[in-house]
C-alpha cells in the first residue's frame, strides 16, 4: 500500500477532477500521427508534463533545503524560480556564471524554475542537451566557454542552412538570423529539437525551463502589458498563457484548423529557436546593416583581386558590391537591384547622402521593361529624405517586387527571399495552431493563419509574466538582470505590468531604484501574499565599484564574440553576485518557509 500525505492525496484527486473536467470541454478531438497525439488545449492548468516534473523536483527541493539547514516538510515546500533576463551573449555567458555558482553553494537544487529571455535561453538549451546538466554545470561550463572561443562556424554552411530554409513558405528572417548570427555566436548549429529535453527536464534533477517569446502583431496592438502578448515554450508544450491556449511543442508549427490537425510541420531546430528567442539584440538599423555585412557585403578589401580571378564578385562604377565564394551568387541585375536596395536603407539609417545609390538603381532601371520601376525609383528619390524606415523599406520592397517579382532561380531565389522579409520585416513566422478556433475567447488570435514569434526583450526584458502564474505558485524570484543600460527597467515595468492586470507583486519603492548608474548587488522587494523578489544588476558597485560603466561598455549586447579572457572574467563577475549573497538568499527562503507553515 502506497501512502500519501494529505496534501497530496488531495492534489491527486483535485487533478483527477480537472482532467474529467477538461475532457468533457475538450472541442478538439487528438489525432495520431505516427503513434504520436497531437492536439492544442484551452486551459490555464499547467501541462500534465509539467505537473509530474515539478512533483518529481519537489524531493530534490526538499532535500537540498534541509542540507541548507531549513527545516521544511513536503507539504510546504517553496516554489523558487531563477529569472535570467536578456542581454546577448553577455547574458548567456553571465547566466552560466550564475548558475555555476548556485551549485558551488549548494542553492541550486532548492530552485524549481528557470525562466530565461533573448541570451538567458541561449545558456539554457545549451545546458539541457545533458540531461543531468545540474550534476556536470561546472563541466559544462568549461566545455561551452572552450566553444565560444573556437572559429568552426563556416559561412558556406550557414548560406546552405538559410538556402534550404528559403524552400518553406514560412521562410523569415528568423531563418536566416539562426543560421548566422545564432550560428557564427555560439559556434554550432544545435539541430535538436525543445521535445527532446523533456528527460532533462521531467527527471527531477534539474529544475524546470521555460522559454519566452512575444507575438509580434499582439505586442504591436495590444502593448507588452497585455497577457496575451506572452509566449512560453517549454519541452512538453507552448502558448499562449495568458488566454489559456497551448499545443504540445512537438506539434509547433504544424498547421491547424479549429482545432483540428490538418497537416504535421517537422518541428523546429533548438538553432532556429534561439533566433526567435534571440531576435532583438540590436536596433532594426543594426539588424539591417549586420545582415548586409555578412551575407551581401562579404569579403571586401584585401581579397578583392582574388575574388575578381574567380568570378565571385562584381563592379559598379569602380568599387565592390558584393563578393561571395565561386558559384554561390551571380551578377544579374536582380542581385545588384538587391543590394543596392539594401545599401539605400543602411545609409538612411546613418543619415548619409543616397543620391549616388539612386544613380545607380536608375541605370539598372533605365530600359523600356524597367518603365514603371525606373518611375517608382525616381518617385522615391525625391521624397526618400522624409520617410521613416518603415516607410522606406516597403517602399523597397514595391521597387524590387515591381521590375522583379518572384524570382525562381538559385541563388537569386534566396537573395530575393531575404531581401523582401527585411524590408517587410518579418520575423518568427509560425503556422496558428488557434486558427478559425471556434471558441469566442480566442477569436482575435484566430483571426491569422500565422503567427509571428520574436525576442520577448521587446516587451519586459524579463520574463515574470510567465513564471508569475497562479498555476506555478512561484513564492521566491531571483531575478539576475543582464540587462544594458538602465538595472531596474524590466523590474519597473512588471510592477506597471502586473498592477494593469491585477497580478500580485509586490510594491517597488521609487525612492530604492535611483542609483541606476552605481546599483548594489541585491535589491529585495516583499510584501503580504505576493512572491518575494530578488533582484540582482550585472554590474554593481560590489562586484566592479567605479568600474560599471567601464564594464558596461567591454560587454556590449551587439557582441559576436568576446576573447578568452573576457569571458573568464564576465563569469566572475556573474558568480560574485551569487556568493556575495548567499546568507541573505537562504534568509529569504528561511522566512518564507517560516511563514507559509503558519499559514499550513
Amino acid at each position: 500500500m502506497v501512502l500519501f500525505p494529505v496534501r497530496k492525496l488531495d492534489s491527486i484527486l483535485g487533478r483527477m477532477v480537472e482532467e474529467q473536467q477538461v475532457s468533457k470541454q475538450d472541442k478538439f478531438p487528438k489525432k495520431k500521427y505516427m503513434g504520436e497525439a497531437i492536439k492544442i488545449r484551452l486551459s490555464h492548468e499547467l501541462s500534465e508534463g509539467e505537473k509530474q516534473a515539478t512533483e518529481k523536483r519537489e524531493v530534490k527541493v526538499l532535500q537540498c533545503l534541509k542540507s541548507l539547514g531549513i527545516a521544511c516538510d513536503e507539504n510546504n515546500v517553496p516554489n523558487i524560480a531563477i529569472l535570467g533576463s536578456g542581454g546577448g551573449l553577455r547574458a548567456m555567458i553571465a547566466l552560466l556564471g550564475t548558475l555555476v555558482e548556485m551549485k558551488n553553494q549548494g542553492l541550486l537544487d532548492a530552485v524549481m524554475y528557470l525562466c530565461g529571455v533573448s541570451g538567458s535561453t541561449w545558456s539554457m538549451s545549451l545546458l539541457y542537451d545533458d540531461k543531468d546538466w545540474t550534476e556536470n554545470v561546472q563541466e559544462l561550463e568549461k566545455k561551452l566557454c572552450d566553444a565560444l572561443v573556437k572559429d568552426s562556424w563556416s559561412w558556406q554552411e550557414a548560406y546552405n542552412i538559410t538556402s534550404q530554409a528559403a524552400d518553406d513558405e514560412l521562410f523569415s528572417l528568423t531563418d536566416t538570423w539562426a543560421a548566422f548570427l545564432v550560428y557564427q555566436t555560439l559556434e554550432q548549429y544545435d539541430q535538436t529539437k525543445l521535445s527532446q529535453h523533456q528527460e532533462a527536464s521531467a527527471n527531477g534533477t534539474n529544475p524546470y525551463p521555460i522559454y519566452a517569446a512575444v507575438e509580434k502583431k499582439k505586442l504591436n496592438k495590444d502593448s507588452e502589458n497585455c497577457p496575451g502578448t506572452w509566449f512560453e515554450l517549454t519541452p512538453h508544450e507552448s502558448g499562449f498563457p495568458g488566454p489559456g491556449a497551448f499545443v504540445c511543442t512537438k506539434g509547433l508549427g504544424s498547421k491547424f484548423d479549429n482545432g483540428m490537425l490538418k497537416e504535421k510541420k517537422e518541428e523546429k531546430n533548438i538553432c532556429y529557436l534561439q533566433g526567435v528567442w534571440g531576435s532583438a539584440l540590436a536596433s532594426m538599423e543594426k539588424i539591417i546593416e549586420y545582415l548586409l555585412d555578412l551575407i551581401f557585403r562579404r569579403q571586401r578589401g584585401k581579397q578583392e583581386k582574388a575574388i575578381f580571378k574567380s568570378g565571385g564578385a562584381h563592379r559598379i562604377d569602380g568599387h565592390t558590391m558584393f563578393s561571395f565564394p565561386p558559384g554561390t551568387l551571380c551578377t544579374c541585375a536582380c542581385c545588384q537591384c538587391i543590394l543596392l536596395l539594401l545599401e539605400l536603407l543602411v545609409q538612411a539609417s546613418s543619415g548619409k547622402d543616397s543620391k549616388e545609390i539612386f544613380r545607380e538603381l536608375k541605370e539598372i532601371l533605365k530600359g523600356e521593361s524597367s518603365k514603371k520601376a525606373f518611375q517608382k525609383c525616381c518617385e522615391m528619390s525625391e521624397t526618400w529624405g522624409s520617410k521613416t524606415l518603415e516607410e522606406r523599406m516597403r517602399a523597397c520592397a514595391e521597387l524590387f517586387e515591381m521590375e522583379f517579382g518572384e524570382m525562381q532561380t538559385s541563388p537569386c531565389t534566396t537573395l530575393w527571399k531575404i531581401f523582401i522579409c527585411i524590408c517587410h520585416w518579418r520575423w518568427g513566422s509560425t503556422n496558428n495552431f488557434l486558427y478559425k478556433c471556434g471558441d469566442s475567447k480566442f477569436t482575435d488570435l484566430a483571426k491569422d493563419q500565422v503567427i509571428h514569434l520574436i525576442d520577448a526583450g521587446l516587451a519586459i526584458n524579463s520574463a515574470y509574466p510567465l513564471v508569475l502564474r497562479p498555476e506555478r505558485k512561484v513564492k521566491l524570484i531571483l531575478s539576475f538582470d543582464f540587462s544594458s543600460g538602465n538595472p531596474f527597467e524590466t523590474i519597473k515595468k512588471t510592477a506597471t505590468y502586473c498592477e494593469e492586470n491585477k497580478i500580485p507583486f509586490p510594491k517597488i519603492d521609487p525612492a530604492k531604484l535611483t542609483e541606476k548608474d552605481n546599483p548594489s548587488d541585491c535589491y529585495i522587494f516583499k510584501g503580504k501574499d505576493v512572491p518575494t523578489v530578488m533582484h540582482f544588476p550585472l554590474f554593481n558597485k560590489k562586484n566592479c565599484p567605479g568600474e560599471i560603466e567601464d564594464f558596461r561598455n567591454r560587454f556590449s549586447t551587439f557582441s559576436w564574440s568576446y576573447p578568452d579572457d573576457d569571458v573568464k572574467e564576465l563569469l566572475r563577475r556573474a558568480k560574485m553576485n551569487v556568493s556575495n549573497n548567499k546568507e541573505v538568499i537562504l534568509e529569504e527562503i528561511q522566512q518564507i518557509v517560516s511563514s507559509s507553515t503558519k499559514e499550513f
